[in-house]
């Protein structure tokens, strides 16, 4: 008996040891309540080493209002960010409102968007006649340096043959812009030429010095 349980051990410690391949998970994810539908082999290759990107929202999806309640943007769309020289060439920036004189239009829709989307900081709102605009603002170090800014924002859209479009407001240290075309009725390219030319000019030493942070 006690032969045999040495012999039953030595084998044990001779049997040379294979290491075993992990197993892969399955995993099953329905989501019935958004209207979704998101199989179990989609959802292995995203977490196991086949990325299949980004998606546009279901239907369900989008009639749960689930965009309204996240942190962050639902828009799936990816942009390239290209350099920023070559905006003297390409863009917004290399254009003059002058040659749009004659075939404006008031943007909407996806044309709107795709035109938001070239002046980073500046968003959609309303004028106090409640025509559609775009809108940015300035938080400055103090105001003689926003004083400076609404000087710089009149001259930039005088030069612009705009200035009609352009209404600049000073609170305290900071300057709110509007850009909209009245005789349009709306935002138009010439509103999105001006605002990407504001994008441009150099604020920098109109704008408070950050506080260094510490941490422990």
């Amino acid at each position: 008996m006690k032969a045999s349980c040495l012999q039953r051990q030595a084998t044990r410690q001779a049997r040379p040891f294979a290491a075993q391949p992990p197993r892969r998970c399955r995993l099953t994810v329905l989501n019935g309540q958004a209207g979704g539908d998101i199989r179990g082999s989609k959802m292995e290759k995203g977490l196991f080493g086949d990325n299949f990107g980004a998606r546009d929202p279901f239907a369900g999806e989008l009639e749960t209002g689930f965009g309204e309640k996240v942190l962050g943007n639902y828009n799936t769309e990816h942009i390239i960010k290209p350099p920023d020289g070559i905006r003297k060439v390409l863009g917004l920036s290399s254009r003059c409102c002058q040659d749009n004189a004659g075939n404006l239009k008031a943007l909407v829709g996806e044309e709107l968007e795709l035109m938001r989307n070239q002046v980073p900081g500046w968003r959609l709102g309303t004028t106090k006649d409640g025509k559609p605009c775009i809108a940015q603002s300035w938080k400055l170090k103090d105001e003689a340096a926003a004083e400076t800014m609404l000087g710089w924002l009149r001259s930039l859209a005088t030069q612009e043959d705009h200035a009609d479009a352009l209404s600049a407001d000073r609170v305290g240290t900071e300057v709110v812009a509007q850009l909209s075309s009245p005789a349009h009725g709306g935002v138009t390219e010439n509103d999105f030429i001006c605002a990407s030319k504001m994008n441009d000019l150099d604020v920098a030493p109109l704008l408070a010095k950050r506080k260094p942070r510490y941490w422990a």
